[in-house]
């Protein structure tokens, strides 16, 4: 009796099981592993600097969800290993619905003390419980041909990215949630919580996004939303493309996160185009430009400003048609400046870089963005900027790349010895120059090894002592399954 009461349990279960595992028509596991090794001297721009008494520089006021710089490891030459560990799992179900879960573990090896009291801070092994902690990166649901066949609705956590990601591509307030790395933009968790719906009319394809930044307390007048509107259109000739959009953050939150009225006070909407396409097989030309408009309040105590900013791109490539495959490209950039990052009564005319996913360099795209200099009117190179590119990269073998950069920055905005006030001295628009080599050696399908050198030499804008030379040696190996 109890052998048929095991078996009848058995045949009931498997009733319910069964069905639900056959609405599942497909099921992948992939994953990748990277492992890294830094070294990197002189990021502050001051030789010597172990005790960390040197400012961190402006943050980036209008920017609502900056990094600020990073005050900490400004010694003369920092030296660690990291290593990022994704574990991605998609299911294909029935009709036309699909789901994606991907996690992440972000860990510099052994890093127990974040504050050493040789870099000037108290020590502390905080980071030893987030070492190895599992974060969630991507959890979505896909749905195609969804109530009309030419819409995809996409909901939850998942990567967006819209052009060449000049403005949204790039989640970076979620680069390091654990507070347990350096090096943060080499983190790979860049999501967005999300509902995406895209409409793919070939040769148009339209896209509409809303995400939630952030949400603070649970009433609406204390979070961060981002509005997406992207109209791509891709032409049959000369693999040309365009594309329009606009993108409205709401900000709410920044300077009173308890808010329980209303505190727009950083408002950024952006409108924008870009297009792209070969003249000939062998060059490729692009532009793109945005205009962002709104509003930007430094404090609540502080008067509304407006905001009128620009960003422009133009980049041209040449391929030969030889066995190397040798490329040359040159890039310039704009991101419109303000010299008065603060409390004044004018426009505002600092471009706010959003969730930008494109960055050119190994050092000066992260200038006060990421890793704080020690000028205390330093602004991050996400605004008040403008640099030109040249870019060169063969093929000598079939799995070796080759790649060299020589990059010039200089300002679009004078700015000021003392911050905010424009009776002081104005500084030098000469940012500086950066060099950058890059190898990548593809030693199988699944495996490549990376050697990444960058050496940064500051500018007239700069002075003693603040002015040493910034270079970083980044080796790579990376294994994808």
């Amino acid at each position: 009796m109890k052998f048929l009461r095991a078996l009848f349990v058995v045949a009931l279960a498997l009733a319910f099981v069964v069905p639900a595992y056959a609405e599942t028509q497909n099921v992948k596991v992939s994953g990748s592993i990277d492992a890294y090794a830094f070294y990197r001297s002189n990021w502050d721009l001051r030789d010597n600097n172990d005790i960390g008494v040197a400012g961190v520089g402006t943050a980036a006021a209008g920017y609502s969800h900056a990094a600020g710089g990073d005050a900490n490891f400004k010694s003369e030459g920092d030296e660690y290993f990291r290593t990022n560990t994704q574990i991605e799992v998609s299911a294909d179900l029935t009709d036309n619905v699909s789901t994606v879960i991907n996690i992440v573990n972000q860990r510099d090896w052994n890093a127990d003390l974040y504050q050493d009291p040789q870099d000037g801070g108290a020590t502390s092994v905080a980071n030893q419980g987030a070492e190895f902690d599992i974060v969630l990166d991507l959890a979505y649901v896909q749905m195609k041909e969804i109530f009309y066949s030419p819409l995809t609705l996409t909901i939850g956590r998942q990567d967006i990215w819209f052009g060449r990601g000049m403005v949204i591509g790039n989640n970076n307030t979620v680069w390091d949630t654990q507070a347990s790395v350096q090096a943060n933009e080499y983190s790979v968790t860049t999501a967005f919580d999300a509902v995406r719906a895209t409409l793919d009319f070939n040769p148009w394809t339209l896209d509409f996004v809303y995400s939630k930044i952030d949400e603070d307390g649970n009433n609406p007048e204390d979070d961060i939303d981002l509005y997406v509107a992207n109209v791509n259109y891709k032409f049959a000739e000369y693999n040309a493309v365009a594309e329009g959009y606009y993108v409205g953050e709401v900000d709410r939150g920044t300077l009173d996160p308890t808010a329980t009225v209303s505190q727009e006070s950083n408002n950024t909407h952006t409108l924008g185009g870009r297009v792209q396409f070969d003249p000939i097989s062998q060059i490729t030309l692009g532009g793109e430009l945005a205009y962002q408009f709104g509003n930007f309040r430094a404090a609540i105590a502080n008067p509304d400003r407006d905001r009128g900013a620009w960003m422009v791109d133009v980049f041209g490539t040449y391929r030969w048609d030889y066995t190397w495959k040798p490329e040359v490209t040159v890039e310039y950039v704009h991101f419109s400046g303000e010299d008065d990052l603060g409390a004044n009564t004018t426009d505002y005319n600092a471009w706010n870089g959003l969730y930008r996913g494109k960055f050119w360099t190994a050092y000066g795209d992260f200038r006060e963005f990421v890793y704080g200099t020690s000028d205390t009117v330093d602004q991050p190179a996400t605004t008040n900027s403008q640099f030109v590119q040249l870019k060169g990269a063969l093929k000598p073998l079939e799995d070796l790349l080759l790649e060299g950069m020589f990059t010039y920055f200089w300002t679009d905005e004078d700015v000021h010895n003392t911050a905010g006030v424009q009776t002081s001295a104005v500084r030098s628009d000469e940012i500086g120059w950066e060099i950058d080599f890059q190898a990548t050696y593809d030693y199988t399908e699944d495996v490549s090894f990376g050697v990444l050198a960058g050496w940064f030499k500051p500018g007239d804008f700069y002075s003693g002592p603040d002015d040493d030379n910034a270079s970083t040696v980044v080796s790579s190996v990376k294994v994808t399954f």
